[in-house]
């Protein structure tokens, strides 16, 4: 079975199951099976390296280490150590306080949900204690944000599983999709206004990058017109290598 192969690669293994197949369905009409298999096999898991992989950095190992040490759930130097584990969440350590303060000014919220939230749930400390609920494909990375959740009685939870496969979703006050939807488009096009009007939340803080991955190569705004024809944006700001959209989705 194709999964079963793709997943016993030990950086995918713990990988949700319908993400990791919805990666396979978009690229087995390419290539003939079984004669192609070698060659399907090579550009699903260089796509799950692009959609995951790659954002884990050279610290990723040590973060038992730094969770460890925290000193408590607003302890903002140890999440700093853990933030830089994912590189999304590294690139965005030095604006977070901007970010929330901006995101604070124009809309009050108690509850939040992230998709494909990585570490950000790390960033609580900036953000203020909330109800955090997160959806995350890596169970490793679910069970490592749930335990530092549980050892400091925050309120909320990560969930392991693909967005793409939900069929409902829990009621906050905003979602973060933060550089998630173009990776949702490349593997279901329209699913992002679809989620938009489905999604049980007064807001939405979308975020798109503005440099490739490492920072070396801009990337044009332009790119991101199919965004803005269906979205409901109040105000855009960017921070550090992020183009940031508040969306009203109600």
């Amino acid at each position: 079975m194709l999964l079963d192969e793709v997943k016993r690669k030990k950086e995918y293994k713990n990988l949700d199951d319908d993400f990791v197949s919805r990666v396979i369905v978009s690229f087995s009409g390419k290539y003939e099976l079984p004669k192609q298999k070698k060659e399907l096999m090579k550009v699903v898991r260089a796509k799950l390296r692009d959609l995951y992989g790659a954002f884990r950095t050279p610290l990723y190992r040590k973060k038992e280490k730094f969770l460890e040490s925290l000193a408590g759930w607003d302890d903002k130097e140890g999440c700093r150590n853990i933030l830089g584990c994912h590189l999304s969440t590294k690139e965005r350590i030095d604006y977070y306080d901007k970010l929330y303060k901006w995101l604070r000014s124009n809309v009050e919220f108690s509850t939040v949900l992230d998709i494909g939230c990585g570490f950000n749930v790390f960033s609580m400390p900036w953000l203020g204690q909330v109800g955090y609920y997160g959806i995350e494909v890596n169970k490793d990375d679910v069970d490592f944000c749930n335990t530092y959740m549980y050892r400091y009685g925050l309120t909320g939870g990560v969930r392991w599983g693909d967005v793409l496969s939900f069929n409902k979703v829990v009621k906050t006050d905003i979602v973060f999709l933060f550089k998630v939807l173009e990776g949702f488009e490349a593997l279901e096009r329209g699913f992002s206004e679809k989620m938009f009007a489905e999604l049980d939340c007064d807001y939405a803080l979308v975020s798109f990058a503005t440099k490739s991955l490492g920072g070396k190569k801009t990337i044009s705004e332009r790119r991101l017109k199919w965004f803005k024809e269906f979205a409901n944006i109040v105000e855009r700001k960017k921070f550090g290598t992020e183009v940031y959209f508040l969306c009203k989705l109600k």
